[in-house]
């Protein structure tokens, strides 16, 4: 299967091309439909009277709103697509994604502190990237780093789960302690696009900048190293130095997500395991596709949010997590994760 996969790939050198100019395309129907105003001919209707009156009031809604909502959906999509590459290589596990083994638990316990603090912009920017970093660190420490077998992939996802379970019941507890901080945590825990902020965002775009330009300084390195750590030190790679630029960029990347849009599990799955199907066998056409598929993903999940209840949304998590659990039960029960590492190195 994988190999007729490399060979499509091979024979349509232009897929990231066609996946762009879907995205692109996805993007304009975003910044044009709305929950309130679902028809594209409406937006079109905004644009010619701003621009027949030199006036950007009527184009208000998709500058203040949509526009913002659209570029943290692209956004977004990007960091954990890239963060879940990251994770899958560093631990050398196709199963490692920031929501799956409880980094964005960390983030998200994190961000509740903030909150019941009443925190500014910064300081919930902050301490998200600080409880992203710690998940990562004790993943990092419990998961074995590289998956021989079976009792291996059990151990990261029994990891997971504890990190998990531990995160949320001390966010249950510091929300019955202090209830000013419950409403907001309604509804940022249900992790959707459709409230936005420009401050947020513009703070979360710089982080994820710089996540992203450590993430392809290290793709290389992280490459080299999947030959194994001995090896990888003997070609004069520093393994421990590597690993810590791949947890900044991972922390980096995934807490600014969780603080802008609340957590949204199984994106860094699906994104590698959808560049992976088309033939990404190499780790940078695995960082390209999975970028470009997590973009994607997130930007279908957000129009689809808008249309289903209709004149309410519907969280994007909800619908990933119905895309993304029959792939994670589809992978574990077919018991086909060697091939699936196999095809990566």
């Amino acid at each position: 299967m994988l190999t007729n996969a490399t060979t499509v790939l091979d024979r349509f050198p232009l897929m990231g091309i066609v996946l762009s100019l879907i995205i692109l395309c996805c993007t304009v129907l975003s910044i044009a439909y709305g929950a309130g105003q679902p028809y594209f001919t409406d937006s079109l209707q905004l644009i010619l009277q701003a621009l027949s009156q030199w006036s950007l009031e009527p184009i208000t809604p998709l500058l203040e709103i949509r526009i913002p909502r659209t570029i943290a959906a692209v956004s977004v999509g990007l960091a954990l697509a890239i963060s879940g590459v990251i994770l899958q290589n560093l631990l050398k596990n196709p199963l490692a994604d920031s929501g799956l083994i409880g980094i964005n638990s960390g983030a998200s316990l994190a961000i509740v502190l903030a909150i019941v603090l009443q925190m500014d912009t910064f300081g919930l920017f902050f301490w998200a990237v600080i409880g992203a970093l710690v998940s990562a660190l004790l993943v990092f420490a419990i998961s074995p780093r590289q998956m021989t077998d079976q009792s291996s992939l059990t151990r990261l996802v029994l990891a997971g789960l504890a990190i998990t379970s531990t995160f949320q019941g001390f966010m249950a507890a510091i929300l019955l302690s202090f209830q000013n901080g419950l409403d907001d945590y309604r509804f940022w825990v249900l992790g959707s696009l459709n409230r936005v902020d420009i401050q947020y965002l513009s703070l979360a775009l710089i982080l994820m900048a710089i996540g992203l330009i450590i993430a392809i300084l290290v793709i290389r390195p992280l490459g080299l190293s999947l030959v194994g750590d001995q090896l990888a030190n003997s070609l004069g790679l520093n393994t421990k130095l590597l690993d810590a630029f791949c947890i900044l960029a991972v922390v980096l990347l995934t807490g600014s997500a969780v603080a802008l849009t609340g957590p949204i599990a199984f994106l860094g799955l699906i994104a590698p395991y959808f560049a992976r199907a088309i033939g990404a066998q190499s780790i940078q056409k695995q960082l390209i596709y999975s970028g470009l598929f997590g973009m994607l993903l997130l930007l279908m999940a957000d129009i689809i949010a808008r249309a289903v209840v209709q004149p309410f949304e519907a969280p994007v998590s909800i619908l990933l997590a119905l895309l993304g659990a029959p792939i994670l039960i589809w992978m574990v029960r077919q018991n086909n994760l060697q091939n699936i590492i196999q095809a990566e190195k």
